[in-house]
């Protein structure tokens, strides 16, 4: 295990790009999702007011790929949480760095919080992390949306254009949106209710040298969700709008 352990870098940044980049050399459906990938592809994030430290590492990983991203965290030092794992397993895992330094969160085929995001067949492709797209809505599904969240996508809209190409590794896919948020009218009714808090915080804290201007970004992305098709069910669901809760609030899991 000594020998192990020392693979394990002393920064958790650092760590994370290395563990990511590993998973895809493995060939891996594994991909870094959270703070730690937006850190990974944002310039912005690195500095200024939205800088911040990191105290865990996030991963998404299909099932499939489960076996190996388990034996991947184990050769390089990692320590399973047995009980946890044995109970959750199916769709989450949870390893501890040996030194107590900080924690490895996995969820599998699916990120479920405030929505329930389906990342099954997003998990491939030439980049460490889940693409830009569905990163950003990781973060606008948060309906407790805090200004960690806010400062996160704020930062990935000032240094990523929006795109038709859902296939432009740099670009956050436009129909990628269309297609998750026009499905579903609480997972729509959320990012709507967050988006322009995000165009508020760039009007009181603009970053400086940015490639694009985040209050644009947030208009066009508003425009696209709402002329984006939508689904009989989310017809449906918008009937009753708010009348009944569309989110949930799920509670931390104790490890």
């Amino acid at each position: 295990m000594a020998d192990s352990e020392t693979l394990i870098l002393s920064d958790i940044r650092d760590e994370a790009k290395r563990l990511a980049e590993a998973a895809v050399t493995l060939g891996l459906s594994a991909r870094l999702i959270g703070g730690l990938a937006i850190w990974l592809r944002c310039p912005s994030v690195h500095d200024g007011p939205f800088g911040r430290s990191y105290q865990d590492m996030d991963f998404a990983i299909s099932a499939a790929a489960a076996t190996k991203f388990k034996a991947l965290l184990m050769t390089q030092g990692y320590l399973p949480d047995q009980f946890f794992n044995g109970l959750h397993g199916a769709t989450r895992l949870y390893y501890g760095e040996p030194a107590g330094r900080w924690s490895i969160d996995v969820v599998i085929d699916e990120l479920v919080m405030s929505h329930k995001l389906d990342l099954r067949a997003r998990l491939d492709g030439p980049a460490p992390t889940i693409t830009l797209a569905d990163l950003l809505l990781t973060k606008l599904q948060v309906w407790e949306i805090n200004r960690k969240d806010l400062g996160d996508t704020l930062c990935l809209l000032a240094d990523h254009a929006l795109t038709e190409d859902d296939g432009e590794v740099e670009g956050i896919s436009l129909p990628r949106i269309r297609s998750v948020l026009g499905k579903d009218w609480g997972f729509c009714h959320t990012v709507e209710r967050n988006a322009p808090k995000v165009a508020e915080l760039w009007s009181q804290e603009r970053l400086p040298r940015t490639t694009n201007d985040v209050a644009a970004q947030v208009t066009s992305l508003l425009r696209a969700i709402d002329d984006a098709p939508k689904s009989r069910a989310w017809r449906l669901r918008g009937r009753v709008g708010e009348r009944i809760r569309w989110y949930e609030t799920p509670e931390e899991v104790k490890h």
